[in-house]
């Protein structure tokens, strides 16, 4: 989709008109479900109003609306879901006595962390924006901001500068340590992982993990497999926990575990950790090597299946439950992403049809001519 180009109206006013048309069918649909929760100004789509911000619902009370009537409570007893290989639904359950029992809202930040600008930005800036054409980064980073909203955590996108020894990745301990005091939990994506479940809170997930005060840090288990043994394991014949989605935890061992984490290549505390600067899988492999034999306790590793991979990997059954972490076919991101969003754009669509609001289906007795 080319937007037009600068004038006296500006791009901006068109699209305030288009955004006001399609929030307003939203708020539609969402008002009829829930009619004492939802209003919305009578104005026409050719109005003004529409571009006052005043009266424009914000992105992110529109993105808690349109998935309000799916979301999940932090406490709910048990979660269902269709599973992709096979047809029945599956209901797991939560612990008899859940921690969270609350949504934690802006205690929680949703953290991405690029050296990279994203490219669909400086599209939009020439006046570009076409959804199809969106790269996995974008649509990675979108469905974190979109995640966040829903569930009203805090988000940020850092945009770190890459170190001059070392590959980029090893900006992750640093940043996650400049941000947590102020936050109970960080919950960190590569812009290739994304939540499977966009109503589903990190609380319910927190609590089915039983994560506990003492874990400072929760990742998943890369895959593992006989035939390749080597390969996501350290020096000890143990697999690697992936990096690509950390839950971090506000304790007293969190900072000492992300100094010693971003020192490790200094060779002091960790004498040949400067081995993991460059090679795979950088910051990853060092973790796996050194940091979480001192802080045992105070890791929490998940199994591969819940939180890594994506549909369709066998090996260690990592097919992301909860989280996907797309190593391959990396456009999938953009595909959970829609599904999500159409999933929660169309069910109120489909109660409409299922009740016969408003008396939208009409019984044709016989098929004659009149």
């Amino acid at each position: 989709m080319m937007l037009p180009p600068t004038s006296a109206r500006s791009p901006l006013f068109a699209l305030a008109v288009t955004a006001g048309a399609v929030l307003i069918f939203i708020f539609g649909l969402l008002a009829w479900q829930s009619p004492a929760q939802v209003s919305f100004p009578h104005a026409s789509v050719h109005d003004e109003v529409v571009t006052d911000s005043s009266r424009t619902p914000a992105a992110h009370d529109v993105f808690r609306l349109l998935f309000a009537p799916m979301k999940v409570e932090p406490a709910n007893a048990t979660f269902t879901f269709y599973d992709e290989n096979i047809e029945n639904l599956t209901t797991l359950r939560l612990p008899a006595r859940p921690r969270y029992t609350k949504n934690m809202g802006k205690d929680v930040l949703v953290l991405d962390l690029e050296t990279r600008p994203l490219e669909s930005t400086k599209q939009y800036k020439e006046g570009q924006y076409d959804w199809t054409k969106l790269n996995h980064v974008s649509g990675g980073v979108f469905s974190h901001y979109t995640y966040a909203q829903v569930h009203g955590y805090d988000y940020k996108f850092i945009r770190a500068h890459e170190f001059e020894d070392r590959h980029a990745t090893w900006i992750k301990p640093s940043a996650l340590a400049q941000h947590i005091k102020n936050y109970k939990f960080i919950v960190f994506l590569d812009a290739d992982a994304t939540f499977r479940f966009m109503h589903l809170p990190i609380e319910w997930m927190l609590n089915y993990w039983k994560i506990e005060p003492m874990h400072s840090i929760t990742m998943a288990l890369d895959p593992w497999s006989v035939e390749e043994a080597d390969y996501n394991s350290d020096r000890f014949n143990r697999t690697y926990a992936n990096t690509g989605f950390m839950v971090v935890q506000n304790n007293a061992k969190i900072m000492e575990i992300l100094k010693a984490w971003h020192e490790c290549p200094d060779d002091t505390r960790y004498p040949g950790c400067s081995y993991w600067k460059e090679p795979k899988f950088h910051e990853q492999s060092a973790f796996g090597e050194h940091i979480r034999y001192d802080y045992e306790k105070y890791v929490k590793e998940l199994p591969c299946a819940e939180a890594n991979g994506f549909p369709g990997v066998t090996v260690s059954d990592c097919q992301g439950r909860f989280v996907r972490h797309y190593w391959f076919d990396k456009a999938n991101i953009k595909k959970d992403f829609r599904d999500n969003v159409m999933n929660a754009l169309t069910l109120p669509i489909q109660r409409m049809f299922a009740e016969n609001a408003g008396g939208i289906i009409h019984e044709q007795v016989e098929n004659v001519l009149p």
